[in-house]
């Protein structure tokens, strides 16, 4: 009987070997979870609901057109010079006037034409050549100019003689066509008449209407 214990004892060894190899492959068959999905998870639960009614919360891609807004955001309607102010409430006829003069480089006022902001002022040289430029009446200084102005000969010694003879200027002429008249506004001023008796022209608006009235050139008075 001793020959067989060698026999029991080799296969007492395999079986041991056996069940270890086959409890070293046996394990847990359910799926180790991914990073990726539980960070989607925790995405998905800290998201914040939406407070809406649908319709969604962020900005247009199209910009508003809308030119109705204040002046002062930059979308609101303006005379092109910056300012946004199409209409001053008071008007300095002295700086319009004399800031068209200094851009010409000397010379008196012979016109002024224009509404609200921007005006037209005409000067002639001491030769009669005359020029023009725009000037704003909100910033007080020249927007547009200056451009010579065509004027033939007769014009020009026309001018001369008239500015010779000047004692009210444009500013003071313009002051007084607009005082002459409550709540007027200077559309048009020109100087006109001789050389001994010079005369401007003013064209007024009021209440819709127009009207004319004129002003002496030696004296400032007004008729009309």
């Amino acid at each position: 009987m001793t020959p067989r214990l060698p026999l029991l004892t080799g296969a007492l060894v395999l079986g041991i070997a056996t069940t270890t190899l086959l409890a070293g492959c046996s394990g847990d068959d359910r799926p180790t979870p991914s990073g990726s999905a539980s960070a989607s998870a925790s995405r998905t639960a800290g998201a914040t609901p939406s407070t809406g009614s649908g319709s969604s919360s962020s900005p247009s891609a199209v910009p508003s057109d809308d030119q109705t807004g204040s002046a002062d955001d930059g979308t609101g309607p303006g005379t092109g010079n910056g300012s946004g102010v199409e209409t001053p409430e008071r008007i300095d006829w002295s700086t319009i006037t004399q800031q068209g003069i200094a851009v010409a480089g000397g010379g008196s006022v012979v016109s002024l034409a224009g509404t609200g902001d921007l005006w037209t002022v005409v000067v002639a040289g001491p030769d009669g050549s005359r020029t023009q430029a725009v000037v704003s009446a909100t910033l007080g200084r020249v927007t547009s100019g200056p451009f010579p102005k065509d004027a033939d000969a007769a014009t020009k010694a026309a001018d001369v003689a008239r500015i010779t003879a000047l004692r009210t200027d444009a500013a003071a002429a313009a002051a007084a066509a607009t005082g002459s008249a409550s709540g007027a506004q200077l559309v048009s001023l020109t100087l006109g008449g001789s050389g001994s008796a010079p005369v401007w022209t003013a064209t007024l608006s009021e209440g819709g209407a127009t009207k004319t009235v004129t002003v002496d050139g030696t004296t400032g008075a007004v008729a009309g």
